[in-house]
């Protein structure tokens, strides 16, 4: 998964106008978090990256939030749920769940934190999923509790898990939303 997401972040498709586009990045844990923060930060700089984790207190939260927000600098941010609920991160159109939540609804509370009304851009979603593995099962699942969710409302039901693409690699899908 590191691997298509720093070859995505490297490509010059990720940039309108020279200048680069904002991303926020989900995981479920912390040790992911501290990992992508690192190789993020090695491969665009250390300048380019912020997060968030529930470890840290309100203000570290929003001091993250608000360089994400208003530093042309900031590019990425990294965030576990503690950043899924409450949280306006939209300065951002481009989002990744580095990591399934076992709830579809989480996954819709994070898209939320990017997707408002009356906002100008297009937002895009990627789930990264590792084909053939236990994460796979978990995708698998939520695509039933989805179902399920969408029987018992008549359909009424955002699909926060899309499509799933193995032929397909996530700088192409991701280069044509952009465009």
């Amino acid at each position: 998964k590191w691997e298509q997401l720093s070859r995505v972040l490297e490509y010059t498709e990720m940039f309108e106008q020279n200048v680069r586009n904002k991303m926020v990045i989900f995981t479920e844990h912390k040790d992911t978090l501290d990992y992508l923060v690192e190789r993020i930060g090695v491969l665009l700089g250390q300048q380019a990256v912020r997060f968030i984790h529930g470890s840290l207190s309100r203000d570290v939260r929003s001091n993250s939030q608000e360089a994400f927000l208003n530093d042309p600098d900031v590019k990425i941010l990294v965030a576990t749920d503690a950043a899924g609920e409450g949280v306006n991160l939209q300065r951002a159109h481009l989002m990744v769940n580095y990591d399934l939540p076992w709830n579809p609804n989480r996954i819709e509370q994070r898209f939320g934190r990017i997707h408002r009304f009356l906002q100008r851009e297009v937002c895009h979603l990627w789930n990264l999923v590792a084909h053939q593995t236990r994460e796979g099962a978990v995708y698998q699942r939520l695509l039933e509790k989805l179902n399920n969710e969408r029987d018992a409302l008549g359909g009424k039901v955002f699909d926060v898990l899309g499509r799933a693409f193995t032929e397909i690699s996530l700088r192409d899908l991701m280069i044509d939303a952009i465009r």
